[in-house]
């Protein structure tokens, strides 16, 4: 009984979170009238404070828990903290908006929080079937998510694209997962890693095949090559406060599963801090490869784009290719980058998003159009969005050139892959044409009328607090470095 109440202590952001899943649904049953207010969205933001502050206490001690299953470290403690922020930073963008009808403010709010309970499962799982029941978790309730505007043609059609890659990809990584398995006897992480290096090299065709159908699933929830071509539909055709926690909080926690999968499995620890890959195992050329194909997939197909959701969809496939290349080394410093760069994307993207959606509600649509002369008409829209652009594209003084910076100068590091980190500044280069064509729209474009506009008080709140970290991690991002070397450090 002791054991089991330890347990469910060092679970309980997730249990906090449950629990206003179920006053969410009591609210709802006993006060019908609270749907038509902003009551829902407010609990929301609160479920995520209250669980932030109880990530803190339940995470200073690293432990595994549930016989091993899912564990409790500074990895696990740094995705809480982003999954939880990104949550509540969604539910306050869903304000006022006309994508997220007044009637299912509540439905949005319970399908927020189931979310974040399945990503922060992802994080912490430490045993395959628990890593699947937290992805399956995810990806069922995005689906439904992204068909929130019911009414809608291009909703349904995301909704219904996201299902059918949803299902392949679960297939091929729920069959790769009883491959690992018929192979090693376990699904416990630390159990199939000791099979492999017990195995001194003689990894065959069927290890191989497992590697790949994971990387498949896993793929499908950062939206990498080849796994990727879900992401412009979905983000389009669902409502855009949807779109920007999709385009950051599921993406987060692939990005977590696919990093202590990679450093706990299939690489061992070296003495000197960093990691290499099981013997037997040449990962290194195929994240590589990966790494390359999906920035350039992602910069090449966004050139064409009118729609800003559609520039921003691809926009966010070739950050994951820049993400990824912090993986090619398997160094401290290129893991540090991935989860400083984390960081910077969740507040530039989700800024880039929120601002689509407020030009979404004045003018009913999303084209390069509907943002001519906008800066203009409101200075502190215009001016956050060329802030997270600068951010997007790379341009010093802004957190993502931070980002870049580390990720790139960690591959120069390592010596092997220099065209990697050329590849990689090339392609910020091109996706500088793409990201100028919206500051071009709101900027130097005249508006078509002109007419008077004013942003809502609680959005310029909202984007100037994103605002201000984009720039202030792009001049001072040493206490941010430091937390992630000590998240890194206590990977259990």
């Amino acid at each position: 009984m002791g054991e089991t109440l330890h347990n469910v202590m060092l679970l309980a952001p997730e249990v906090c979170i449950t629990l206003f899943l179920c006053l969410l649904f009591i609210v709802d049953g006993l006060f019908p009238s609270l749907r038509s207010n902003r009551f829902p969205m407010i609990l929301t933001v609160v479920a995520c404070i209250a669980s932030m502050i109880l990530t803190a206490k339940v995470g200073k001690t690293p432990a595994a828990y549930f016989g091993g299953m899912v564990v409790n470290d500074g990895f696990t403690t740094f995705f809480r903290y982003l999954f939880f922020f990104t949550a509540a930073v969604s539910s306050y963008v869903a304000f006022g908006s006309k994508e997220v009808e007044a009637k299912s403010r509540i439905e949005f709010s319970l399908l927020l929080l189931c979310v974040t309970v399945g990503m922060s499962l992802m994080a912490s799982a430490s045993n395959l079937l628990v890593l699947y029941m937290g992805i399956e978790m995810v990806s069922i309730i995005s689906f439904v998510m992204a068909g929130f505007r019911r009414d809608n043609l291009r909703s349904n059609e995301a909704s219904f694209k996201y299902l059918v890659f949803g299902g392949v990809a679960s297939a091929l990584m729920i069959y790769g997962f009883s491959l690992i398995y018929g192979l090693t006897g376990s699904l416990n992480y630390s159990q199939i890693a000791a099979s492999l290096i017990a195995a001194q090299g003689n990894v065959g065709l069927i290890t191989w095949l497992a590697l790949v159908l994971i990387y498949s699933g896993l793929a499908y929830k950062i939206s990498a090559f080849p796994m990727h071509f879900w992401a412009p539909d979905v983000y389009e055709g669902a409502p855009t406060p949807i779109t920007a926690f999709f385009s950051v909080g599921p993406k987060a926690a692939g990005f977590a599963a696919l990093l202590r999968i990679l450093l706990t499995v299939f690489a061992v620890k070296t003495g000197d801090g960093n990691w290499k890959a099981v013997e037997g195992l040449s990962l290194t050329s195929i994240i590589a490869v990966i790494s390359a194909a999906t920035m350039i997939v992602g910069n090449l197909s966004a050139l064409g784009q009118t729609n800003v959701k559609r520039i921003l969809a691809y926009s966010s496939i070739a950050h994951v290719g820049y993400m990824l290349m912090g993986l090619v080394t398997l160094d401290r410093s290129g893991i540090t980058a991935i989860i400083f760069y984390l960081i910077a994307y969740c507040a530039m993207n989700i800024g880039a998003f929120w601002v689509v959606g407020v030009v979404s509600n004045i003018r009913g649509r999303e084209d390069l159009e509907a943002f001519r002369g906008i800066g203009w008409s409101m200075p502190v829209l215009g001016t956050c969005m060329a802030i997270f652009i600068f951010s997007l594209t790379g341009i010093p003084m802004f957190s993502g050139f931070i980002g870049k910076f580390l990720i790139f100068g960690s591959v120069i590091k390592s010596g092997g892959f220099l065209w990697l980190a050329l590849l990689g500044v090339l392609n910020s280069v091109v996706s500088l044409y793409y990201y100028v064509k919206i500051l071009k729209s709101m900027w130097l474009d005249k508006p078509e009328t002109e007419e008077s506009l004013r942003l809502p008080f609680y959005h310029a709140v909202g984007l100037v607090g994103l605002a201000i970290p984009t720039i202030v991690l792009g001049l001072y991002f040493t206490p941010i470095l430091e937390f992630a070397e000590k998240t890194l450090a206590t990977l259990l």
